[in-house]
């Protein structure tokens, strides 16, 4: 995992090709309402070339007039058309689960590129919401199985006083709904992050045997990291007044939301153990870097489901500020087959 602070970056040259000389085959970004979802022009080299860029959107938020997410769209296009060959929109829903599924699927599967050819593929992680960057990594190295998969994320340098509220549904993610066995107890493994209450959601619906409650330590900025733990302990608060905590035995760990290849090696020590005894079941709601963690773990441990807690509203007018720092990483080769179409794995 590599780290600058943004200007520092654009200083050394920027974000060239995975390819010295040669374009990337994809650009994947997301537009969103955050303001970071169109920094890729802070970042970019002024040589950067793809031959598809590819920017997903949830419709919901691009036909609300509440958020900035038609402008942040507008940008991106902007900043792409220029570098690259062809560009494409993809509408999804953060709502509907089979939607996001086929709009990722119809714009990142193409004829043009085969599971036998190398391709190239730089994803923006930034702004994408869990699930869809889920969706999108797992259909990407499921067919693609010769791709080198290079992915970006931007830190913000703050955080709204409050993410999310409320919640509409806990789901497993599509192709990650795991194996469990009946006669075993449950391990739930939390990443947590600044959402105390789709957390304490998590627990109550699937009532597990031990929580495993993780805290972002190091966090993507230093500042984060008193935040994270005040607000996992709002969290233990809401289920002891729900006298449903006693219950469950809660443990707590570390782990470094900063870097996507630490994280994997800390996650994949406590899963590897649990699923010798019990029924997995993975939350990542920390960053997008341990989300990827996440998946890698879940890739290599099929039988570990991975379940996402819909939220009720987003704070789209302050869900975060500004663009600390970005960190580049290249996912390590394809370890296991998931076949995300109709989970045939599990």
């Amino acid at each position: 995992m590599n780290q600058w602070a943004i200007k520092d970056f654009k200083n050394l040259g920027g974000l060239s090709s995975v390819t010295s000389g040669a374009p990337d085959d994809i650009f994947l970004v997301c537009a969103s309402f955050e303001p970071r979802s169109s920094v890729a022009r802070q970042y970019l080299a002024k040589s950067y070339r793809a031959k598809r860029g590819i920017i997903y959107v949830n419709k919901e938020f691009l036909n609300s007039s509440q958020n900035d997410t038609r402008k942040n769209l507008k940008r991106l296009k902007s900043i792409l058309r220029p570098r690259c060959d062809e560009l494409v929109v993809a509408e999804g829903s953060w709502l509907d689960a089979t939607q996001q599924l086929a709009s990722l699927k119809k714009v990142l599967l193409t004829k043009e590129l085969r599971a036998d050819k190398a391709t190239s593929i730089t994803i923006d992680v930034t702004t994408f919401n869990r699930e869809a960057l889920i969706v999108a990594i797992a259909l990407l190295r499921s067919h693609l199985n010769s791709s080198t998969i290079r992915t970006v994320y931007v830190s913000p340098e703050d955080m709204g006083d409050w993410l999310s509220s409320g919640f509409r549904d806990i789901r497993n993610v599509i192709g990650f709904s795991g194996i469990q066995n009946p006669s075993r107890p449950t391990s739930l493994v939390i990443l947590s992050g600044f959402e105390p209450e789709r957390t304490s959601k998590i627990i109550e619906i699937h009532e597990p045997s031990k929580v495993f409650l993780g805290i972002g330590n190091p966090p993507t900025e230093e500042k984060f990291l008193p935040r994270n733990v005040l607000e996992q302990q709002k969290s233990a608060l809401a289920r002891q007044d729900k006298l449903t905590l006693s219950r469950q035995k809660t443990l707590r760990f570390d782990f470094p939301a900063n870097d996507i290849g630490a994280c994997h090696i800390a996650l994949e020590g406590l899963v590897s153990e649990l699923v010798k005894e019990s029924n997995v079941v993975l939350a990542p709601m920390s960053s997008k870097l341990s989300t990827l963690s996440a998946y890698l773990v879940a890739e290599h441990h099929p039988e570990v489901q991975i379940t996402y807690c819909l939220p009720g509203q987003y704070n789209t007018k302050d869900y975060s500020k500004g663009a600390g720092h970005i960190f580049i990483s290249q996912l390590p080769d394809r370890t296991s087959p998931i076949l995300i179409e109709a989970n045939s794995s599990n």
